[in-house]
């Protein structure tokens, strides 16, 4: 049963002037992780009725948009994810645990009784006796909030009875209580501290181990939050794997994988980083083959990783399901591009231009695209094919004074002077101080003499 029928407050819980929590769409609706849907709904209801929409516009719109995450199994999850679980049970005492006998009572009688025992331990009635007296004292500490002073209690207990179950079961459920505010409030060391010990008691409990990957990812404690979201994961595929239809589990493991995915490909780049990103994005894959953003950012990882094949073939599978995305067609035109795929990767960005002749980011990449290849092909001594490049880039950038110098320089070390030196005309036209054109056209112009 609960102390008094209640939740003890908080403030009064650790004696701890604490602020308000970051709001999440529980706090919102101002109910608790694990609420049925019913009360959501209930909750919603009061609120809406609470806050008239004309004059509490912004408040409205909170929620609406909390009530939205939570009815919905997949944004529920999402949320679920990254907010720390209630603890689960109660503290259990028995009738003649809760009789209102004195502290000061019951604290000459456990001294008694334990003075008894340490005569004859193997005193059965004595031992029974002294376990007894020390949950009569762990309910009055619990009803006064001394949590550690209750917590003794149930820990002697256990030393006596290490298979007594309401001990082990309040002991459990103070570290879980405790550890869960503690961590509300920032108080996040203390609350990994606790909660490990409940999961020493008890090994199995996912709700545990998620509420200490999250506390870990909190602390940057990056070796103990990948063994606990591990676990965590781990523990969600066994259950999906005997409810394969559970759409929430799913998306719960799927946006854990987003999570570290995500951070890998923040972190300092490196190998192993975007290789992890990859292996993170791919599990998703195995949940849903259709994942936007999990493919998408496996084919940019590739491309950072110049593993420019792998790429293509994950643009071309996005491509197929996402026609018109221009963010698919830009990345896989320079896909093809690094591949040395250029006739592939042009014919692809004019695909996309067709789609949006305005795009400016499609145009861009053809542009710097052209300029690349060009520059490219000239150095090393294929003139003409990066003229070719020049010329289609000339079209859309006409008077770009760096691009005629490019095509004088390339058509100069072809050989072909005369246009060369009508290039570089142009180039002073559009840039009158230029010294490369000035002196290109000088020492034309002397060869020629």
């Amino acid at each position: 049963m609960l102390v008094n029928g209640e939740k003890a407050p908080l403030t009064k819980l650790i004696g701890l002037k604490i602020g308000m929590p970051e709001q999440n769409a529980y706090i919102v609706l101002n109910v608790r992780k694990g609420s049925s849907e019913q009360e959501i709904k209930g909750a919603y209801i009061e609120m809406v009725k609470r806050f008239d929409p004309e004059i509490h516009t912004e408040r409205f719109m909170s929620i609406q948009s909390a009530y939205e995450k939570l009815r919905d199994p997949k944004k529920r999850a999402r949320e679920d994810v990254f907010t720390f679980n209630p603890p689960q049970g109660d503290f259990i005492f028995t009738a003649e645990e809760e009789d209102e006998e004195t502290q000061d009572a019951i604290s000459a009688r456990l001294h008694q009784t334990r003075e008894s025992l340490e005569r004859d331990p193997s005193d059965a009635a004595g031992k029974s006796a002294l376990i007894t007296l020390h949950m009569k004292d762990s309910f009055l500490q619990t009803r006064k909030r001394m949590w550690s002073e209750a917590a003794k209690d149930w820990e002697e207990i256990l030393k006596l009875d290490a298979t007594n179950q309401r001990a082990k079961s309040n002991l459990i459920y103070s570290y879980d209580y405790l550890g869960y505010y503690y961590a509300l409030h920032d108080l996040t060391d203390e609350a990994i501290e606790l909660w490990e010990k409940s999961l020493q008691m008890m090994p199995e409990k996912v709700d545990i181990i998620h509420n200490l990957a999250l506390a870990a990812d909190k602390t940057g404690n990056r070796e103990k939050s990948q063994r606990y979201w591990t676990e965590t994961v781990k523990r969600w595929k066994a259950r999906l794997d005997k409810t394969p239809d559970d759409e929430y589990i799913r998306q719960c493991i799927i946006e854990v994988h987003k999570h570290h995915g995500g951070r890998a490909l923040e972190s300092l780049p490196t190998p192993e980083t975007k290789q992890e990103a990859i292996a993170q994005y791919r599990e998703i894959l195995k949940f849903n083959p259709d994942d936007f953003e999990a493919r998408y950012n496996i084919a940019a990882a590739l491309m950072e990783e110049k593993h420019y094949d792998e790429a293509i073939r994950e643009l071309r599978h996005l491509q197929e399901k996402h026609i018109r995305n221009l963010d698919i067609v830009n990345l896989l035109g320079w896909a093809y591009l690094n591949s040395g795929k250029f006739d592939v990767a042009f014919s692809t960005w004019r695909r996309g231009m067709s789609v949006d002749p305005k795009n400016h980011v499609i145009k861009d990449s053809i542009m710097r695209a052209r300029l690349a290849v060009g520059k490219k092909l000239k150095e090393q001594g294929l003139c003409t094919q990066a003229l070719v490049h020049f010329k289609e880039l000339q079209k859309m950038m006409p008077n770009e004074w760096e691009l005629h110098l490019q095509i004088a320089e390339t058509l100069l070390k072809k050989g072909d002077r005369r246009n060369a030196l009508i290039e570089f005309q142009r180039v002073l036209e559009l840039d009158p101080k230029n010294k490369d054109a000035k002196r290109a056209i000088s020492e034309i112009k002397l060869r020629s003499a």
